[in-house]
């Protein structure tokens, strides 16, 4: 599955609480390709 996230800038991500980010490792853990717009 192809998987596109728009979200900020991934520096400014707060991992820790970050639920978008949480939802990007999960995929990539599965073999999803990720996308990312800003």
């Amino acid at each position: 599955m192809r998987i596109a996230f728009i979200a900020d800038p991934l520096p400014s991500f707060k991992i820790h609480k970050d639920s978008t980010y949480a939802m990007m490792v999960e995929a990539a853990k599965r073999g999803h390709d990720l996308y990312f717009m800003l």
